[in-house]
């Protein structure tokens, strides 16, 4: 059985991303723990006073994401009777990626899953979505579907990998634990000013774990244009149906400067993306 977390703020793009996940992992014995971790700083004096007699202010703050929760879990359970899924609520209101991390140990989650909306305000090049920071500071791999994107079965992945990183057959299994390697095709884009070294034993480590004859290798100068822009053109000529991207931390001081790294690559993914960390 396959744990998976799913992020649940009851958004738009986090309600798509579960109806995402109840269509990718049919036919699949899953146990789905739905994690809700509430800001305690939207919660004023006054709503404090209104709660009733006898609740904690536990009970006060996280009483109204539960019961959204609870209606959310009925329905799945009423929707997916013929899958073999289980679901759980988690509650929580401690910082949100601590919240995570203890879901994360607690469970054993496999992957976590969350929908993107792929805006970007000062506050979060500043600090980073809540996207790229679970992607940061989570040791998990993490799935990202784009708000609005419906579910299709995934033939054609591509494997992103920048300058820092090198091909791993151990980073990449951890994505591949989630989807069958056997039932797709892959392509590598390779983002960097050079190419690797050692691209000829890369390739061959790529057709050896993927049993694939041939794999396509693309490579881009981060000179032609952003990295987000760049994955877009590539995904629109191979098809692709997902991304798998192994990711490296970049600094605070980076964020401050410009829109790099994760950030960049997350909001302007448009298909379903693993970010695994290396």
């Amino acid at each position: 059985m396959k744990n998976i977390l799913i992020l649940s703020n009851f958004e738009s793009y986090s309600i798509n991303a579960t109806t995402y996940a109840m269509d990718f992992f049919s036919g699949q014995s899953c146990h789905f723990y739905f994690l809700n971790v509430v800001k305690v700083w939207e919660y004023t004096t006054d709503d404090l006073m209104t709660a009733n007699e006898g609740e904690t202010v536990y009970d006060t703050i996280l009483s109204s994401s539960k019961s959204k929760l609870k209606k959310k879990i009925a329905h799945l359970e009423d929707t997916y009777t013929d899958e073999d899924y289980t679901f759980t609520a988690l509650i929580d209101y401690d910082v949100f990626t601590d919240a995570i991390k203890q879901a994360v140990k607690s469970y054993e989650i496999d992957c976590i899953l969350m929908g993107s909306n792929g805006q970007s305000n000062f506050t979060e090049r500043l600090f980073g979505s809540h996207s790229t920071r679970v992607v940061r500071k989570v040791d998990c791999p993490v799935f990202i579907i784009p708000d609005n994107y419906t579910y299709s079965p995934i033939h054609n992945v591509l494997l992103v990998l920048d300058e820092k990183n090198v091909y791993s057959t151990y980073i990449f299994d951890k994505a591949f634990k989630i989807l069958d390697r056997t039932k797709v095709k892959v392509s590598v884009l390779r983002l960097s000013e050079s190419e690797p070294m050692f691209k000829s034993e890369e390739i061959s480590q790529i057709e050896e774990d993927f049993d694939q004859r041939s794999v396509p290798y693309f490579h881009l100068s981060e000179l032609t244009g952003t990295k987000g822009n760049q994955l877009q053109i590539v995904d629109e000529v191979l098809h692709a149906d997902a991304n798998v991207i192994s990711t490296r931390p970049i600094s605070f001081t980076s964020r401050l400067i410009k829109n790099t790294g994760v950030d960049e690559l997350i909001l302007n993914i448009e298909k379903p993306t693993f970010f695994l960390k290396d």
